[in-house]
């Protein structure tokens, strides 16, 4: 007979073999949960190394990403504070920082925060795509697009930086680079309805008609909000069997191409456990 496991004598475990890790492996385990997007575990375990170690800078910093991911913006502000409180130089809390003044559209105090990260590390990625869509907020589209092309530069597996970069030059009407550049998105992510329903009306409006009509199948086939519209550009447009579901064939509906917008406000990357 197997012994029964309550869930007390599971927590208790739990408990006890945290107290088995370091601080340093707390975190690193945090940050692993993180980026398996298990934000609860994730928090738990930051938590807990911060509890073993309340200087542990990282972890502060990490604590403070999940909390911006959850949106509880006050509590994420807290912990990038004492992050910098305890490390005035850590360019990835700056971005981070940053980032949440984005969320709260405080967009020179977003500024300052990006470029002070800049200054400590010109690599930093996340800070280029902040000041990317500060410019794309402000309708400068070509110093956008210069951020984003940076950005992505130093971190080519960004997802939110190559649709904020297919935003702004679908803004300055460079089609045909944002199609390549949403194209270059749904390799990464064939389920991304926006990008497929972005990419759609940019190859509507370079006249790839080919291209087009294989992205509305798509769309069609993943039920993709808006893709009918997009659909009714086309020189020989069919109308969807009536029959087929989650779809609209309205007669005599016409619609311009939905523009590309870019990317909500994202967390920078969590930095690597130190």
């Amino acid at each position: 007979m197997k012994p029964k496991v309550t869930a007390f004598g599971l927590a208790a475990l739990l408990a006890l073999l945290a107290g088995c890790h370091s601080a340093e492996d707390l975190n690193r385990q945090g940050y692993e949960k993180a980026s398996q997007g298990e934000l609860d575990d994730a928090l738990a375990l930051y938590q807990q190394a911060l509890e073993k170690d309340p200087g542990l800078v990282a972890a502060h910093n990490n604590l403070g990403a999940v909390y911006l991911q959850k949106g509880e913006l006050e509590l994420a502000e807290a912990e990038f504070e004492q992050a910098l409180g305890l490390e005035p130089d850590r360019s990835e809390t700056l971005s981070n920082l940053g980032m949440l003044l984005l969320r709260k559209e405080d967009y020179r105090g977003a500024e300052t925060r990006f470029q002070e990260a800049l200054l400590y590390n010109s690599r930093n990625a996340s800070a280029y795509n902040g000041l990317g869509q500060i410019a794309f907020h402000e309708k400068k589209f070509d110093e956008a697009v210069e951020n984003f092309q940076i950005a992505l530069n130093l971190n080519r597996n960004a997802p939110a930086v190559i649709s904020n970069l297919a935003a702004a030059l679908s803004e300055k009407h460079e089609y045909d680079k944002a199609l390549n550049v949403y194209l270059r998105l749904l390799k990464m992510q064939p389920n991304n309805g926006q990008a497929l329903l972005n990419a759609a009306s940019c190859a509507v409006l370079v006249q790839n008609y080919d291209l087009a009509r294989q992205l509305i199948k798509r769309g069609r086939k993943q039920n993709v909000p808006g893709i009918e519209p997009i659909a009714q550009l086309l020189p020989t447009y069919k109308p969807l069997p009536l029959e087929t579901p989650g779809t609209s064939t309205q007669a005599g509906t016409k619609a311009a191409p939905a523009e590309p917008a870019p990317a909500p406000a994202t967390p920078a990357e969590t930095p690597a456990p130190h």
